[in-house]
């Protein structure tokens, strides 16, 4: 069978010649030919119709692989033939049954892979890369079909990295000087909120944070800001206010620092100090912190309500 862009040309061809054709008779058959070899015709009768705007099926399948002519030809109903109509085409093979890769150009290293024979290949097993430096790579695919024809190759750029996070680093306000770094093992997690520290200024202040493989590559740094507030005395025993993310999309986090275990009741407020969402109540003793879900917020400027024991505080926040 021909392939799929041979395909489209000869619909367009079928639907010109039909029409100039229906002028004066029906279509009732198509003869072809490949590379000009007239004697190896092949002949296909069709109901009489006006036109052709269906895609034909010339076969193709004996040809070998490679660069090819076809020609056609269209009959009407008084059995004359319409002026041939020639195109080129490449023969292709048939359905994928495996894929070739290699690194950084070097296709003499090229390894050959197995994957689900078919039109979209399925690729089972990671490409093998554990031999290559930390750092900046390139990967070449290409495709194989069952009669041994490759793809054109792809070629795209990725970053090898050293396996499992063993350590992190984090700073404050692009002081990277200043920085703090600790390890962490395979399975542990970092209390990102926790962990932040105290800032010296009220105000809006930027984190970044990067982590650290077990073979010593660095991740790209990630960034986001948070608001730090301070001298906010109307809650007693209850200072440090740190709102994080903000700007925020899904989670809102809260970290104060308490010096007696405080009952707080959390809302959210529009400027107008309309409540639009009530948070749930929190018992705060020490350094601790609080998540809820904003997402339902539509995107604006708010307002995070704090109340105990008849004293409130309001600090702001925007949701993206």
């Amino acid at each position: 069978m021909l392939n799929n862009s041979l395909f489209r040309s000869l619909a367009v061809a079928l639907s010109v010649l039909g029409m100039l054709h229906a002028e004066a008779q029906n279509i009732t058959g198509y003869r072809y030919w490949f590379n000009d070899d007239v004697a190896a015709v092949n002949v296909v009768d069709l109901a009489p119709m006006p036109a052709i705007d269906q895609e034909p099926t010339l076969t193709s399948v004996t040809l070998p692989l490679g660069h090819h002519l076809v020609t056609l030809q269209f009959r009407d109903a008084d059995g004359r033939w319409s002026a041939p109509w020639t195109t080129h085409f490449v023969q292709r093979g048939t359905t994928v049954d495996h894929l070739e890769y290699w690194f950084n150009d070097d296709v003499a290293n090229s390894t050959s892979v197995s994957v689900t024979p078919g039109e979209a290949p399925v690729m089972s097993e990671p490409l093998a890369s554990n031999s290559l430096p930390i750092g900046f790579h390139t990967v070449t695919v290409r495709t194989v079909d069952a009669r041994g024809e490759r793809s054109v190759p792809y070629t795209t750029g990725f970053t090898r990295n050293g396996g499992a996070i063993a350590g992190y680093e984090y700073w404050l306000d692009d002081a990277y000087e200043d920085r703090t770094g600790a390890d962490i093992g395979p399975t542990g997690t970092l209390d990102l909120i926790a962990a932040l520290p105290v800032p010296t200024t009220e105000g809006d202040h930027l984190i970044t944070i990067r982590f650290r493989d077990a073979e010593g590559g660095w991740s790209v740094p990630l960034s986001s800001t948070f608001s730090f507030f301070v001298g906010l005395e109307e809650i007693a025993g209850v200072s440090n206010y740190l709102i994080f993310p903000n700007p925020v999309n899904e989670q809102l986090s809260l970290r104060v620092d308490a010096t007696i275990p405080t009952d707080l009741r959390i809302q959210v407020t529009d400027a107008g100090g309309r409540t639009v969402q009530h948070l749930d109540r929190w018992i705060a003793s020490g350094i601790a912190h609080h998540s809820w879900d904003i997402s339902a917020l539509a995107q604006g400027t708010y307002l995070l309500r704090i109340s105990s024991a008849g004293q409130s505080i309001h600090m702001p926040f925007v949701k993206h």
